[in-house]
């Protein structure tokens, strides 16, 4: 599994690893999905977004690649059988 670095862009993260927007909320960071955060986001690394929002690199992609290693929190229906 690749880890998440500080050079990637956040889309990109978010992307991949969609469980990661909730490490960027919990951090203060806005919504980057959509919207005028959602272009910033693409072209803004892990790294100058960690600066933009005073959160220290090294907690950041700590938090950023647990969640990426963590089982997805997405519900899968379960099929019963008829």
């Amino acid at each position: 599994m690749a880890s998440i670095t500080s050079d990637m862009k956040v889309a990109r993260v978010i992307q991949d690893w969609p469980d990661t927007v909730e490490v960027f909320f919990s951090h203060g960071c806005p919504d980057m999905r959509a919207g005028f955060f959602g272009i910033m986001a693409r072209v803004m690394s892990v790294r100058n977004a960690a600066r933009m929002h005073r959160i220290p690199l090294d907690r950041l992609l700590s938090d950023l690649n647990r969640a990426a290693a963590a089982p997805s929190k997405e519900v899968v229906a379960s099929e019963e059988p008829a």
